[in-house]
């Protein structure tokens, strides 16, 4: 059965400190889900009623035909200094749906001990005033894996990243006269971190058609990480598993390619 967050004020509503309380997390559930879903509203409104309830629009990019997503940011997320920085809200006009990453399923796997259930209860209080009543969706993982986790026995961890490019000058490229074919947004972290969303070949977005994943583009665009003088990314292995908790290793081996593809993508970028 669905489990649905309490609605607590209309969705046009500025929240208010009461609102949060509202909210449960006394006990974290044996799963969390991977996404929240709810009904379909025009882009233009969605964005402006993110933006009445505290976040930051970073980007707005069309990850396929009739499937945008919005970037949103804000203090609370940001003050990870982590890929959980932002947050993918994808206006889905082909399955009449929104869809956006759960902040709390986030958490457990990008901060891991670092992380307590229920810490993200005010970003998750503003996201469901913005969207309306928030369901949980079908792909759901173990919360208590989710630190942990990794698809199978030899993929990759959190921990095992990919270096993409190193130099003194990364974040300069960002806004080289070039970069807006690659890149969608950025946003600099109070660790003075910068994360990266970036635009992949519509080609490559195509992965999520050959396994039937059209309706969780919300994952894109793909993110990178400049710290220390090199870009860095979460392993695709890992990423994609892990947005995608239901796909089977068949289903993986469908999309195969699209790892180092992605890479291959991001690397343009640093050129």
């Amino acid at each position: 059965m669905k489990k649905m967050i309490t609605t607590c004020m209309a969705a046009a509503v500025v929240l208010t400190s009461n609102a949060v309380a509202e909210f449960n997390f006394d006990k974290a559930p044996e799963k969390l889900t991977t996404y929240y879903a709810s009904a379909l509203q025009p882009l233009d409104a969605v964005k402006s009623k993110l933006t009445a309830n505290g976040f930051e629009i970073l980007a707005t990019t069309e990850i396929l035909k009739g499937e945008t997503v919005i970037t949103i940011t804000n203090n609370e997320l940001k003050a990870t200094n982590s890929y959980m920085a932002t947050i993918q809200v994808l206006v889905n006009t082909v399955k009449n749906e929104i869809r956006v990453q759960n902040p709390s399923y986030l958490g457990a796997a990008y901060l891991q001990d670092k992380y307590q259930y229920g810490q993200f209860k005010a970003t998750l209080t503003a996201l469901e005033a913005s969207l309306g009543t928030m369901n949980d969706v079908e792909e759901k993982h173990k919360f208590k894996e989710l630190a942990g986790y990794r698809f199978m026995f030899g993929m990759p961890y959190l921990e095992d990243t990919i270096e993409i490019a190193k130099g003194d000058n990364l974040v300069e490229k960002l806004t080289a006269p070039e970069a807006s074919k690659y890149i969608a947004y950025s946003v600099k972290l109070p660790n003075g971190a910068t994360l990266v969303g970036h635009k992949l070949n519509k080609r490559t977005n195509k992965f999520l058609k050959k396994i039937e994943q059209e309706h969780n583009a919300q994952l894109l665009p793909y993110e990178a990480m400049i710290k220390d003088g090199k870009v860095t990314i979460l392993d695709p292995k890992y990423y994609l598993a892990l947005s995608l908790p239901l796909l089977s290793m068949t289903e993986f081996m469908k999309i195969a390619t699209a790892p180092d593809q992605i890479a291959k993508d991001i690397k343009k970028a640093y050129k």
